[in-house]
C-alpha cells in the first residue's frame, strides 16, 4: 500500500511539474516590449508592425537570425571587431500608420518623401526623445510592402521584400541586402567608379557571405564608437 501511495504521489507531482512548464511556455510573450535602457553606441533593431497588419512571429525570428549573422559576419571581417545588440535583440512595435502610407508622400510634417522619411518620422514619433541617431544606430524592419532605403547615417530600412526573403529558404540574398544597408546606417557611403563584385557596399551583397569591406570601409567603421572587440 505504501508503494502504491508513493508511486501515486510521485505520478501526481510529475503532472504537476508538466502541466506547470507547459504553462508558462505559452505564457511567453511573443511581442517583446521595448527596451525601457539600451546600450549606449548600439543597433536598435525594430520590427514594426503597421496598424492595419497582424504581428507575424516569423517576421520576428526571421529578423533576429538575420541580426545575429550579420553581427558575426561584421566581427569576421573587421578581425573581432563588431557592433553591439541589446539583450532585446529585436524590439516589436505597431506604427502609427497603415501599411501603404510607409511608401506614400505624405508632406509635411514628415520632411522627406519615401519609405525612409516615412520610417525615420514615424520612429521619431514613437520613440520621442529616446531617439538619438547619436547615440545609437537604428536598424527598421517595417512589414509593409516597400523597397529598401538608407540615407546614411543613423538608420536603415527595411521593408516586406527583404523581410520575405529573410523568411525563405534561401536568405542569403536579403541578410546581404540588410547588411549592406546596415553598413550606410554606420555611415559608409555607395562606392563610386566600378562596381565591386566582392564588396558588400558595392554589387557582392546578394553573394553574401562570400563578400567583404574594402580596407578603406573597414578603417571608417573603426573610428567609429559604434564597433569595439567583442
Amino acid at each position: 500500500m505504501q508503494n502504491l501511495f508513493a508511486r501515486t504521489f510521485l505520478s501526481l507531482l510529475a503532472s504537476l511539474f508538466l502541466f506547470s512548464s507547459c504553462s508558462k511556455h505559452k505564457s511567453e510573450p511573443v511581442v517583446i516590449n521595448p527596451t525601457v535602457n539600451p546600450i549606449q553606441y548600439s543597433v536598435l533593431v525594430y520590427l514594426v508592425t503597421p496598424k492595419d497588419a497582424s504581428f507575424n512571429p516569423q517576421y520576428y525570428t526571421a529578423v533576429k537570425s538575420c541580426v545575429l549573422n550579420l553581427q558575426s559576419w561584421y566581427k569576421a571581417q573587421m578581425g573581432n571587431k563588431t557592433f553591439t545588440l541589446n539583450p532585446v535583440v529585436v524590439d516589436t512595435l505597431t506604427g502609427l500608420h497603415n501599411s501603404n502610407w510607409y511608401n506614400s508622400n505624405n508632406g509635411l510634417p514628415v520632411a522627406g518623401d519615401g519609405p525612409y522619411y516615412n520610417t525615420l518620422y514615424e520612429m521619431q514619433q514613437l520613440l520621442g526623445a529616446k531617439f538619438s541617431t547619436t547615440n545609437y544606430t537604428y536598424f527598421v524592419f517595417v512589414a509593409a510592402d516597400f523597397p529598401d532605403e538608407t540615407i546614411p547615417r543613423g538608420l536603415a530600412v527595411e521593408g516586406l521584400g527583404i523581410i520575405g526573403g529573410l523568411t525563405s529558404k534561401s536568405p542569403n540574398f536579403a541578410i546581404g541586402a540588410s547588411g549592406h544597408a546596415l553598413g550606410h546606417a554606420f555611415g559608409l557611403p555607395e562606392p563610386g567608379g566600378i562596381e565591386n563584385s566582392q564588396a558588400i557596399m558595392s554589387s557582392g551583397y546578394p553573394h553574401y557571405p562570400n563578400c567583404n569591406f574594402t580596407q578603406a570601409e573597414k578603417d571608417s567603421l573603426s573610428a567609429t564608437p559604434f564597433f569595439t572587440a567583442q
